[in-house]
């Protein structure tokens, strides 16, 4: 095998992913559940992200599963993977019109998220030590019906009891503002 270079921990996972799932261009800077949300994505300008959507085609994603079994194909809407310095970030995102849980897809996210890091180990890719996985639940009706999303300029982001975050602010998706709640 030949050596692996110093690539950033982003370059390494695109080694690892096919490129036919990564979101590009203008599809790399929002986040869609077709007709009904759109969060546009802001970014903090020293963080580079990537932004993958997997549940496109789950029959190619997971073909050895059988339809006929409810929820064994089921996924978040997306990935995202945030370097910040020697860290990264898997974010598993979840967008929902109603309040109905997303917890479901978003642990069979992880489920797949462990797979692809120990698939990454197995084959040698060497990804740093800090990697910090956190789901994430956007809700529409959530969004319209909050009343503060700010407490005292820092966002106020609340995890449920399953460990998801619910972010409920209308309009844009702030990586920035989810990586500092998970660094306080």
């Amino acid at each position: 095998m030949a050596k692996q270079k110093n690539n950033t921990q982003l370059e390494l996972i695109q080694t690892l992913l096919n490129d036919a799932y990564l979101q590009k261009n203008d599809d790399a800077k929002k986040l869609v559940e077709e007709n009904v949300m759109e969060r546009k994505i802001i970014v903090h300008k020293d963080l580079e992200y990537l932004l993958y959507k997997f549940d496109e085609d789950t029959t190619k994603l997971f073909p050895f599963f059988a339809m006929k079994t409810s929820g064994l194909k089921q996924i978040c809407d997306y990935f995202l993977f945030v370097e910040e310095k020697k860290s990264l970030h898997i974010l598993l995102i979840e967008l929902k019109e109603g309040t109905e849980s997303a917890t479901n897809q978003l642990i069979a996210a992880e489920h797949f998220t462990d797979f692809i890091l120990k698939s990454a180990k197995r084959v040698n890719i060497k990804l740093t030590e800090n990697i910090f996985i956190t789901k994430i639940r956007i809700s529409e009706e959530r969004g319209k019906n909050a009343t503060h999303w700010t407490t005292k300029g820092k966002p106020r982001i609340k995890y449920d009891k399953n460990g998801i975050i619910n972010y409920d602010q209308l309009d844009v998706f702030r990586i920035d503002a989810v990586l500092d709640v998970l660094i306080l």
